[in-house]
């Protein structure tokens, strides 16, 4: 089994997003994001990453960061507010 990667946007509201088809309807909030670094970011966390591990790329509307987080828990649910 190889490394999984995540990618996850929170909204302002705390709202988790996690489909594509719930991300096409408020992507215009993330316009901030720079799709090559997403990319970037989302392949590194995937390089070390460990088999049959999980990892999670965050984005928060609130305050425009991204949060990596490394080797989570099946259960696991990143901080809704930074």
């Amino acid at each position: 089994m190889t490394p999984i990667v995540n990618t996850l946007h929170i909204l302002k509201t705390g709202e988790i997003i996690s489909s594509l088809s719930d991300y096409e309807k408020v992507q215009e909030k993330f316009g901030w994001v720079d799709k090559a670094d997403i990319v970037a970011r989302f392949l590194s966390l995937r390089g070390r990453t460990e088999n049959h591990k999980k990892s999670m790329l965050v984005i928060y509307e609130e305050g425009h960061l991204i949060r990596e987080y490394l080797h989570v828990e099946d259960n696991f649910s990143p901080l809704l507010f930074c």
